[in-house]
């Protein structure tokens, strides 16, 4: 009996390191079929970028220069990685000057913009918080003939915009989506976005802050918090996200009760109201062919008495959120996005689980062109993000600012 018992075990044991050394030799093959797949992409790719360097800019004018605003610390220090094996290349490679700026601290990024010169385009190298800073920085800008194209290479953790205009995915598919993100950058082709313009309500004697502004969200409640956690769990790997919900579905820590007053306006495809007349920039690369440009009426000269008329609304919601359209549409607007008043535990976990699964979040909309929220005080501090960044919830008024920002884009979404 004992020398079955023995046998029993050596087998058992032999299984095992056999089944090890077969999973090893599965993912190392895997490993090694990704990486050839990487080679190939780049290898056309930095053919491709080089064939626009050597045909399109002349040998007779200096090569266009260009800034990256590099966030070295995005997604957990990957972005500087993934920037110099997969960006970077095919920039130079296409004959541009490439000033490579750092950020080195939270904000960084938007004193940057607001200072810089002699460049022709600014890169957004990082996520959403690194975007959202740029943006800001560009639109405080007071001189309107330097409104820079701005590109987009979705390095960091959370991309929203950059995953719209260049869909990406894991391991190969997110080294083609830097590669069409880079591309796009070397082509040329842009596309206007609306953003969102956030300014502080003060009393009369306090001094008002300066505003910022957001290409995406505005985010307040229980969704959010938890999701700001996620970071927590990561012994629990690829169920992460899942796990969150489980752990914070019954903290009082976590932002239950959203409650204040918004007063909003319609949206307007534009008029006397809303609209102030500027200058109209063109700004192409100087070694392509100058784009034709349709005639555009002066909607400034337009009145419409919908535009200023102001509807309230007192709110109690576990979420609130404020979003650009994703769709295109004639008439710019945000959306005002009223979460369900309570959830038990179950329910929680269930409609965040279904929101990772599906992406499906039904909720009452409101569209509207301005939007002022004015919470009730929750007697003790709580946080509101904007494109990822973080910030003390207070009296804010935001404006959708039609077509204010132009991106580089794939050919297909060409709107210019």
């Amino acid at each position: 009996m004992e020398k079955i018992v023995k046998l029993s075990k050596t087998i058992r044991n032999n299984w095992k390191k056999s089944t090890v050394g077969a999973c090893a030799l599965v993912y190392g093959a895997s490993v090694a079929k990704e990486k050839y797949e990487i080679n190939i992409l780049m290898r056309a790719a930095c053919k491709e970028a080089a064939q626009y360097g050597d045909s399109l800019i002349p040998m007779e004018r200096n090569p266009t220069v260009v800034t990256v605003i590099l966030n070295p610390v995005a997604n957990k220090r990957a972005a500087k990685k993934d920037f110099e094996a997969y960006c970077e290349p095919l920039l130079h490679l296409a004959g541009l000057q490439v000033d490579i700026v750092q950020t080195a601290s939270e904000g960084n990024a938007k004193e940057i913009v607001e200072t810089l010169k002699g460049t022709e385009a600014i890169i957004v190298a990082g996520g959403d918080g690194t975007l959202s800073e740029t943006v800001t920085g560009l639109l405080r800008r007071n001189d309107d003939a330097n409104r820079f194209p701005l590109g987009v290479l979705p390095l960091g953790q959370t991309n929203t915009l950059g995953n719209t205009l260049f869909p990406g995915g894991d391991g190969v598919e997110r080294v083609k989506q830097l590669i069409e993100a880079s591309m796009a950058i070397i082509k040329g082709d842009t596309e206007w976005k609306d953003a969102l313009k956030i300014e502080q309500i003060s009393e009369a004697q306090e001094e008002t802050p300066r505003p910022i502004f957001a290409m995406c969200s505005i985010q307040w409640g229980a969704f959010r918090d938890t999701m700001a956690r996620k970071d927590k769990y990561w012994f629990t790997g690829g169920l992460r996200e899942y796990a969150t919900y489980i752990f914070n579905g019954y903290k009082n820590s976590i932002t239950w009760d959203c409650n204040g007053t918004i007063k909003y306006t319609p949206p307007c495809a534009g008029c006397s109201n809303c609209l102030q007349k500027r200058q109209e920039v063109k700004r192409t690369w100087s070694f392509f062919m100058p784009s034709t440009q349709a005639a555009v009426v002066d909607q400034t000269l337009t009145v419409n008495p919908e535009c200023s008329k102001t509807e309230e609304l007192c709110f109690k919601t576990s979420e609130f959120r404020i979003e650009t359209s994703t769709k295109k549409q004639e008439v710019p607007s945000l959306n005002i996005v009223l979460g369900k008043n309570g959830y038990s535990y179950t329910q929680f976990i269930s409609d965040g689980w279904n929101r990772l699964k599906n992406n499906a979040m039904p909720e009452f909309t409101i569209p509207a062109r301005t939007v002022e929220i004015l919470p009730e005080d929750p007697g003790r501090e709580v946080t509101i993000e904007i494109d990822k960044e973080e910030f003390e919830l207070k009296p804010v008024k935001i404006t959708v600012l039609p077509k204010v920002v132009k991106f580089f884009c794939k050919p297909s979404l060409n709107n210019t």
